[in-house]
């Protein structure tokens, strides 16, 4: 949860706002030359954004136990991964379970520029609400949402600074049906991805 908290908007704010050492009672002199506050803007200064970088086996990084927890235990993995310039696309490709009850847990990850996550975040997510409902997520990256589609499986999506990712399980079986618990499985995986990529 610690790694979840140091993502989160909230965490900045805290960061170093609180004064330290006593107060001089104040007189004519130290009222007029407090000025506008320098110490408070140094205190105030929020921390470096996040950001991530590719590594190689995200598969071997993923936490899936808990996806393995309703389906089954984990199977084969890929990772494959595609780099242009100072953009990187990653993906993780896992068979947790078998059949009927098995599912394909895919990962991906786009790591792009400062602030590419959020752009692509919020032009995907608009299209998604204009197909079905989504389900908000709170403490994963800085925002996040879950979805279920009828062919694709259970989705999280959630991004980060310059980090998209989106989790999906898929049935191994079309048509089967799915945990009812399951987003909670790939929100733990999703978790599991940030930590591994945070730079």
């Amino acid at each position: 949860m610690a790694v979840l908290c140091s993502l989160g908007v909230a965490g900045l704010a805290a960061a170093g706002c609180t004064p330290t050492g006593d107060t001089p009672a104040p007189t004519a002199g130290a009222t007029s030359s407090a000025g506008a506050g320098h110490p408070t803007a140094a205190a105030t200064r929020p921390s470096p954004a996040a950001s991530y970088r590719p590594v190689s086996g995200l598969c071997t990084r993923l936490d899936l136990r808990a996806v393995a927890d309703f389906v089954g235990q984990v199977g084969a993995q890929q990772d494959t991964s595609r780099t242009t310039g100072s953009s990187a696309s990653l993906a993780c490709s896992v068979t947790v379970g078998r059949l009927p009850e098995g599912v394909v847990v895919t990962v991906r990850a786009d790591i792009g520029a400062p602030d590419s996550g959020r752009l692509m975040y919020e032009g995907l997510r608009q299209a998604q609400q204009g197909s079905g409902p989504v389900t908000e997520l709170a403490g994963l990256g800085a925002a996040a949402y879950t979805y279920t589609d009828r062919v694709t499986g259970v989705t999280v999506v959630t991004y980060d600074a310059n980090l998209y990712l989106t989790v999906t399980a898929a049935p191994l079986r079309l048509g089967a049906d799915l945990p009812g618990d399951l987003a909670a499985g790939l929100t733990t995986a999703a978790t599991s991805a940030l930590t591994a990529l945070r730079a």
